[in-house]
């Protein structure tokens, strides 16, 4: 197969992801993320937002729960999700890095404060005791950025513990059991750890800038601009209901995450959910690619131009 045939197989997949097949209502997956504490999206489907907006333009939404930043970036890639509502920032370098056709449409969240390395009652209380110790947490994520940043301000390396692969609910269950001495957790684990005893050991201020972000294909983007304003049409709806009624939205934060309305605003205050993308953004998500580059996550020949290369313009003038 020559490389036009190639280019043009390629184009002809990118256009059966985003054009309507005749005589069919057209159907948008909008990926439906609530957790750590994603309370725009939980806003937005409880009061019927989004659904009305892209009603508007005669759309039909699904909801897919895709929760691993990898599946999702790999469900745009193939057409099966034209938004990911919630992203992280190093899932959508990676993705792109490694050639996938994924672009940044917006922030969804700044929050440091929002992440922790925690441990169980009379477990470790300093990271520098962590040396030698199992911790557990989810790997190629802000969690694992937080773990190499706080050991490395104590002059230590991922090598020096015995860092363990878990999703949050499985980490916390470990640290609970006493199988792990510490784990990296967010959102209602955190707070069942607190619950049961546990405390945090540090959290990410002043170690990490984690940035979530709002994503799409380039295809998608510029083939659909009306579908991408739709969906901040619904994102800023909800902000303003946030701001404007936040008794609400924290009791439906609260009531989705099995948290207190004291524990949901608590967490609420860790919390920026400006969409509008700034260049304080760019500079965090090309920290968080040089990391991924120093932990061997990826190859540093395949840098991308964070700016140019991922994000949309859009993205900076959201209103």
């Amino acid at each position: 197969m020559n490389q036009l045939t190639k280019l043009a197989l390629a184009a002809a997949v990118a256009l059966a992801a985003i054009a309507p097949v005749a005589g069919q209502s057209e159907e948008v997956a909008v990926s439906y993320v609530t957790a750590p504490f994603n309370v725009p999206s939980i806003v937005m489907r409880k009061e019927g937002m989004l659904d009305a907006a892209f009603a508007e333009l005669g759309v039909t939404l699904t909801h897919p729960e895709i929760t691993s930043g990898a599946a999702q970036t790999q469900a745009i890639a193939a057409g099966e999700l034209q938004i990911a509502s919630v992203l992280g920032g190093t899932s959508a370098i990676l993705a792109r890095a490694n050639g996938a056709d994924v672009a940044v449409i917006g922030t969804y969240a700044r929050s440091p404060k929002a992440y922790f390395i925690m441990a169980a009652a009379g477990g470790p209380t300093d990271i520098a005791s962590l040396a030698g110790k199992k911790v557990a947490g989810p790997k190629g994520t802000v969690l694992n950025q937080l773990l190499a940043a706080a050991l490395a301000a104590e002059g230590l390396t991922l090598d020096d513990v015995e860092y363990i692969n878990m999703d949050l609910p499985t980490a916390r269950a470990a640290l609970l059991a006493g199988q792990v001495d510490a784990v990296t957790l967010a959102g209602a684990n955190a707070t069942q750890v607190e619950a049961a005893g546990g405390h945090v050991i540090v959290d990410g201020e002043g170690l990490i800038a984690p940035t979530t972000v709002i994503g799409t294909s380039k295809a998608f983007a510029q083939a659909h601009p009306d579908y991408v304003a739709a969906y901040f049409k619904a994102h800023l709806e909800a902000l303003a209901f946030l701001r404007d009624e936040p008794e609400a939205a924290i009791a439906m934060a609260a009531e989705d995450q099995g948290l207190s309305v004291e524990e949901a605003t608590k967490q609420l205050g860790w919390y920026d959910f400006d969409p509008r993308m700034t260049d304080e953004d760019v500079v965090n998500l090309e920290a968080d690619q040089e990391f991924m580059i120093e932990a061997g996550m990826l190859e540093a020949g395949s840098r991308i131009d964070i700016r140019e290369d991922l994000i949309e313009p859009s993205a900076f003038a959201i209103q």
